[in-house]
């Protein structure tokens, strides 16, 4: 079963596949990992296309953080994709904390700001809210609407 997660910088993607792999044994894939695959880029590509594809409808769960929009040319038509959501505000705290003095720069700042709506025309299945969430509970609610798209599909 192939579940895709998507969204911003410090929407709670990373967080949110954690929690999954907490749930179910999955193969977790985040951005660009699947160069691993291939000594090439191309062929890595190719075969990372192959495995998602054939993993999509099967009980083997495979799950692909999309951290950048390009990626989704990736993903087989029919995907479950979540969409992770967060008010700027606190992916710009989030993204402070992972700063080794735990200071966002206005950079960084500018950055986060510039890139707010570049996963909106990323079709999904599900639109989670990642503020304040118990991602626990987000984990249960992705692994149930997956099952759900899974078995109409499957």
């Amino acid at each position: 079963m192939l579940i895709v997660i998507a969204g911003e910088r410090c929407t709670g993607k990373s967080a949110l596949a954690r929690a999954i792999t907490e749930k179910v044994h999955a193969e977790l894939f985040s951005g660009r990992d699947y160069i691993r695959l291939a000594p090439t880029e191309p062929e890595a590509v190719d075969r990372f296309q192959l495995l998602l594809a054939e993993r999509q409808y099967t009980e083997d769960f495979v799950i692909f953080v999309l951290t950048e929009p390009g990626l989704f040319a990736l993903v087989p038509p029919n995907s479950f994709v979540v969409m992770c959501r967060s008010r700027l505000e606190t992916s710009k705290a989030r993204f402070a904390r992972q700063m080794p003095d735990g200071v966002l720069s206005p950079s960084i700042a500018a950055m986060l700001e510039r890139q707010r709506g570049s996963f909106d025309r990323i079709p999904h299945s599900l639109t989670l809210d990642t503020d304040g969430a118990d991602l626990s509970l987000l984990a249960v609610e992705v692994l149930e609407q997956a099952e759900i798209a899974h078995t109409a599909h499957g």
